[in-house]
């Protein structure tokens, strides 16, 4: 008897979510967070917390809206039909009708950004030097999109208009991004942020599951539930959970020991990344490589390159420079970049921005970039004879002239050597 009274409502939800909108917004939501993890790869990296923060801004920021205009859509079904009074006088109530027909609201959408989650995830497991995945995130994701396709149902149930879905989606987007960059700490309301570097405690995820599943019940009891005051409950819940957020949400984020740990390579010069992108390490040294064959010989030329830290603060042969290009399955995404990064910094150490009253020689850093194997897009005529008479000039006579040109660059006070 208990199998026979609980067919009817499996067989209604089966119907429910083999039929209607759900499988097209999932297939949706997938493609569009998959393509943009895909244009975006180089900038996963071979950890954890990279991959999860871009899959946090691309499946989260702009999933998330497409999920909320899904379950509008799904929640005003009844009124596009004009099915409302036919399912008023059916026996079942109104909540548990609203129950059924809100699966497919939650349930796809879940399933179109786990797809490109678990992909991306198990593109870089072989990869990743240490450490597993934030299972708190992958948790507080999920609920997230099940969360937002519940709001968006109950949203379309109560508002009869068309262009409800669409606009409800651009809300959400503006919102999610708004509240992600805010300042203080409303920016941990938000299913969309992170830290930099960083990692989630377990209670951050659960905080913030309790929070987009406690307004996501409380909107569906309040619209379909007999005795509404009953959604007070989960209201309760959700304003608790996001007091607590906004109180410690800092406190609730532990910094990555790998983001600061360094491996270093053999040779001269010393090539350090870091523990986290340690299979970068020989890519890394290749470019290395390019720029230091150009300064052989050269005195002052730097014998150390570190990944982090502050250009500023570094020793006076020491570079340090970040991966901007990206890093996916142990490739650079753009070994090109890292190479001007490097030059640039060798030819100027950032000085143009750090002390503007001193004085420069734009025709004399041309030069040195030249030599490197950098060429500006747009240079005077005076900084391109320049770098044709640095490569004219006997070997020893050009790193003397390099010698006292990485000298001059360490006091930020180029103008001092003469251009060749």
């Amino acid at each position: 008897m208990t199998v026979l009274a609980l067919r009817p409502p499996v067989s209604l939800a089966r119907t429910e979510l083999r039929h209607g909108t759900g499988p097209w917004a999932a297939a949706v939501i997938a493609a569009v967070v998959a393509s943009n993890l895909f244009v975006q790869r180089y900038r996963l990296g071979d950890n954890w917390t990279d991959a999860q923060q871009m899959l946090r801004h691309f499946g989260v920021l702009i999933g998330g809206p497409m999920a909320l205009a899904s379950g509008c859509w799904q929640g005003g079904r009844e009124h596009r039909c004009g099915t409302g009074e036919l399912f008023a006088s059916a026996a079942r109530t109104p909540l548990a009708r609203a129950l059924a027909a809100c699966l497919p609201a939650v349930l796809w959408p879940v399933c179109g950004y786990l797809l490109p989650a678990v992909v991306t995830l198990g593109s870089i497991w072989p990869y990743a030097g240490f450490g597993q995945p934030s299972w708190s995130m992958v948790f507080q994701d999920v609920v997230t999109f099940g969360a937002l396709g519940a709001l968006g149902f109950a949203v379309g149930g109560a508002l009869r208009w068309r262009m409800a879905a669409p606009l409800l989606g651009l809300v959400g987007f503006v919102a999610l991004g708004f509240t992600r960059t805010a300042d203080g700490s409303v920016k941990w309301l938000t299913p969309a942020a992170y830290g930099f570097e960083e990692r989630p405690v377990w209670a951050f995820g659960l905080l913030c599951a309790v929070w987009m599943a406690g307004l996501a019940v409380c909107a569906m009891l309040a619209g379909h539930a007999r005795r509404r005051a009953v959604a007070l409950v989960p209201l309760l819940a959700a304003v608790v959970a996001a007091s607590l957020l906004c109180r410690g949400g800092d406190d609730l984020w532990r910094h990555v020991p790998a983001a600061s740990a360094q491996v270093c390579g053999s040779g001269t010069p010393v090539v350090c990344v870091r523990a986290e992108h340690a299979s970068a390490l020989p890519a890394v040294q290749a470019v290395v490589a390019r720029i230091d064959a150009r300064l052989d010989g050269v005195p002052g030329a730097p014998v150390r390159y570190r990944e982090g830290g502050s250009p500023e603060t570094a020793p006076p042969r020491e570079v340090r420079f970040e991966l901007y290009g990206g890093l996916f399955r142990s490739r650079l995404g753009d070994g090109e970049m890292l190479h001007r990064d490097l030059a640039y910094f060798v030819a100027s150490r950032g000085c143009p921005y750090r002390y503007t009253d001193r004085p420069g020689n734009p025709a004399a850093e041309n030069a040195a970039l030249s030599w490197l194997g950098v060429e500006r897009p747009i240079a005077a005529e005076a900084e391109t004879q320049a770098a044709e008479r640095l490569r004219a000039m006997p070997a020893e006579q050009r790193r003397a002239w390099l010698g006292r040109y990485l000298r001059a660059v360490l006091s930020c006070d180029t103008g001092t050597v003469k251009a060749p």
